[in-house]
């Protein structure tokens, strides 16, 4: 967002007006409208008496010498420092006034953002061995680690807790004792910050950014429509708004034509689409680049491939016409992409390193994609290569149990529902908890089982993914009941043989 480095060495009278404006912008976000004037300047790009006046108030409150004249390097590096964490202080802050703190902060939570911003600012605070931070950083794990520094922070500032839970009186202590490192106005909703246009090969975005309700919101328009994205990190989320269980109840007919989704599967994909995203869904700001759709497919951590690739091979095969619309005509291609995974090309070249894929962050991905995903024909491609997942892990020997195949064992509706639904979340956990469930129920193979047999398998895995693993399921336990909540309704059966699958 903001050229850090241009704005090393600015002076008093500088006449670099865009690194002037990017200073001022910062320091307004840092909190420092009262001596920036900002109500009557805003960022004119005039480093004078108010901007003087600003630094020099930044510079004292992080323990800085300086008369404000100039921006040394250490106070251009500690600008970013606490820019850096501002978004974490503004989430943990809204979710105080919001009274969200113990619905979001709590062992297993399945606010990823949220636990990223509270181990964010415990590393801030000094917690960074509880976190085990060097190893581990802001995984948005609420587990052991973070439970740890949350109850390291309590016993250090003499408030009760066991770390289970965040309360929002330690909410409010953490913000107490960073909150001193910024200007006043720092938590306050302001006008808008910044407002650019993204040339692209397809015309202009108009991007608008304005800090409401303690966040930073980025408006992303073009002709036809505007969306609002919620900046966080390295780059933005939107939680979307088109839900894939109501667009597979409204067309069923639809869906039905497609390769692999019989009319069990649609029941399947019904139960199971509440715990998932929705299909226009995006987040460009952790590990994995890109995140999009109600399979939350990503484009690869690191240089490894990616599953959202597949999805569009799915789509540039079936609705080449479409590919090109929402993808193709903005440079985007995919390459060495297979049924499962593959990468991107962006005006013909692979990307492959973390700089190739952070282009893929820019607010103009974030707008094509969710645009994209309010496409009914693109909602019928998620929920089909939803469905192919299976694929994957259900028939393959690689994925044996005991020596039988998962789709042996687990033949209902019910039962696929539930290792789908792990299998989006925990891949790895799927094979590894059925084995243990054998071994806890002391079943043998199931050759001959009822749907008894498959019941007790069913209930004694669904106790052991609660804890199972290092990074156990998230919400393991809601998300199971809300598959049940399905099967209570008669939308899906738990009787053996119930599940219809075409691979």
């Amino acid at each position: 967002m903001f050229n850090w480095e241009s704005m090393k060495g600015l002076k008093e009278g500088s006449g670099d007006r865009q690194a002037v404006k990017s200073l001022q912008n910062a320091l307004h976000e840092l909190g420092f409208d009262g001596e920036l004037n900002w109500k009557k300047y805003g960022a004119d790009g005039y480093y004078g008496p108010a901007g003087v006046a600003a630094v020099k108030a930044f510079a004292e409150k992080n323990g800085i010498e300086a008369d404000g004249s100039e921006v040394s390097p250490e106070i251009a590096d500690a600008l970013f420092k606490r820019f850096d964490v501002l978004d974490d202080l503004r989430h943990l802050q809204n979710a105080v006034e919001s009274g969200k703190i113990e619905a979001l902060y709590r062992r297993g939570s399945a606010a990823a953002a949220a636990v990223v911003a509270l181990q964010t600012l415990l590393n801030e605070l000094g917690l960074g061995q509880e976190l085990n931070w060097y190893e581990s950083g802001a995984d948005g794990f609420y587990g052991d680690r973070t439970a740890a520094a949350v109850r390291a922070f309590s016993e250090k500032e003499g408030m009760e807790g066991d770390g289970e839970t965040l309360s929002r009186e330690m909410a409010e202590r953490i913000i107490e004792r960073l909150a001193v490192y910024y200007g006043k106005d720092w938590d306050n909703d302001g006008g808008t910050v910044i407002e650019t246009t993204v040339k692209t090969p397809a015309g202009e975005l108009a991007v608008r950014e304005a800090v409401e309700k303690k966040r930073t919101r980025l408006y992303v328009a073009n002709e036809e429509k505007e969306l609002r994205f919620t900046r966080f990190k390295k780059g933005v989320y939107f939680f979307g708004e088109k839900k894939p269980a109501d667009f597979i109840a409204q067309n069923r007919d639809r869906l039905s034509q497609l390769p692999g989704l019989t009319d069990s599967a649609i029941n399947v994909m019904i139960a199971v689409a509440e715990n998932e995203g929705n299909m226009d869904s995006i987040n460009t700001w952790d590990n994995s680049f890109m995140t999009f759709g109600m399979f939350q497919w990503t484009i690869g951590a690191g240089e490894g491939p990616g599953e959202l690739p597949a999805l569009l091979k799915k789509i540039k095969d079936h609705h080449p016409d479409l590919f090109e619309k929402y993808y193709g005509a903005h440079g985007l291609d995919i390459v060495d992409t297979g049924e499962v995974s593959g990468y991107f090309t962006l005006n013909g070249k692979k990307l492959v390193t973390q700089a190739d894929k952070d282009i893929l962050r820019g607010n103009e991905w974030s707008f094509y994609f969710s645009v994209s995903g309010r496409d009914p024909d693109i909602r019928a491609a998620q929920v089909s290569h939803a469905v192919s997942r299976l694929g994957t892990f259900y028939q393959k020997k690689s994925q044996a149990v005991k020596g039988s195949l998962i789709s042996d064992l687990v033949t209902s509706e019910y039962g696929v529902g539930l290792i789908l639904d792990n299998h989006v979340n925990r891949p790895g956990y799927v094979k590894k908890c059925l084995e243990a469930a054998m071994d806890e129920t002391g079943l043998s193979g199931p050759e001959n089982w009822t749907t008894d047999q498959e019941r007790t398998l069913v209930e004694s895995y669904l106790k052991i993914r609660e804890t199972y693993g290092k990074y156990p399921m998230t919400d393991a336990k809601k998300r199971a009941g809300v598959t049940k909540k399905y099967l209570d309704e008669g939308v899906i059966s738990d009787e053996r043989g119930s599940f219809e699958y075409v691979g």
